[in-house]
């Protein structure tokens, strides 16, 4: 029995060993080292990596994170791999990072880069490739390491199908972004698609969209936090003095819920929930 025991202690412990030092997940590149950290990060030790952001990625619903490092010479270019939930998640997560003024690259579903940075999404992981060396590496080397790790992720191209029912014509470039988490600081709103539109991008329009019960749940939980006085509706449109959040128009419809803040024109509000509305079935 003792002998039983210890051979398959040994091939447990192979087993783990080999899980932790190679995930299949960083491809080989020509002329560059590669060494894939053992370590896999997760939702409960990410604060010792990134202690500051921990919470937003958490927000999130973050699943792990592997690393990986290719160096040549003084050059390193290091990859994280950010995993979360869904793609709905993912998105969440890299449009929270992204800013509008940094250029956007065609890699994954999504990318952006800075300086000595490229980060992208592919499926539901948020990728970042960025110089880590005593030299920086050229920005055409961190997009061929970019790219191959895409490559290798394999992971089907494409962006949440709510993001269809924002209309275009006004739309703010890339304000659009999704919050999983206390939209517009209430515990019981998420999963909350949101873009912005008006000559400053000062008005925002969002969509939430669950099972009919849930939306309706939520919207009955909103109401009843607001005092009576605050809390206007007719035929199914309501306008609700928020006092956090300033006038808010919303409209349920089946398993969404569609509304506008930072406007006080009604036709305005109005105008944007149906259009959203009239794409729904």
């Amino acid at each position: 029995m003792i002998k039983k025991l210890s051979v398959a202690a040994v091939l447990y412990a192979v087993m783990l060993s080999a899980g932790a030092s190679n995930s299949n997940l960083f491809p080989q590149i020509a002329g560059w080292k590669m060494q894939e950290e053992k370590r896999v990060y997760n939702a409960g030790d990410l604060w010792e990596l990134i202690n500051g952001a921990a919470d937003i990625f958490l927000s999130y619903y973050f699943q792990d994170l592997r690393i990986a490092e290719y160096t040549n010479k003084d050059q390193i270019i290091r990859v994280e791999l950010y995993r979360h939930s869904s793609l709905a998640n993912t998105y969440g997560i890299f449009t929270a990072e992204r800013m509008p003024d940094y250029p956007q690259v065609q890699i994954g579903s999504l990318g952006y880069k800075s300086q000595g940075v490229l980060n992208f999404m592919a499926g539901n992981y948020y990728v970042k490739v960025m110089s880590a060396g005593v030299s920086e590496a050229d920005e055409s080397i961190i997009a061929q390491v970019a790219s191959k790790v895409d490559a290798q992720l394999a992971q089907p191209e494409g962006l949440p199908e709510e993001l269809k029912l924002f209309p275009e014509e006004g739309k703010s470039l890339l304000s659009d972004n999704y919050i999983a988490q206390n939209f517009l600081g209430y515990s019981f709103f998420r999963s909350a698609f949101s873009a912005r539109y008006g000559d400053r991008g000062e008005i925002q329009l969002f969509i939430i969209r669950l099972t009919p019960e849930e939306i309706q749940k939520m919207l009955d939980q909103y109401i009843a936090v607001m005092k009576e006085d605050k809390v206007q509706q007719k035929d199914g449109f309501y306008t609700i003095k928020d006092l956090f959040n300033g006038t808010v128009f919303i409209r349920q419809k089946g398993n969404s819920l569609i509304g506008v803040l930072n406007t006080e024109k009604e036709d305005i509000a109005w105008s944007y929930i149906n259009m959203v509305a009239n794409k729904l079935p």
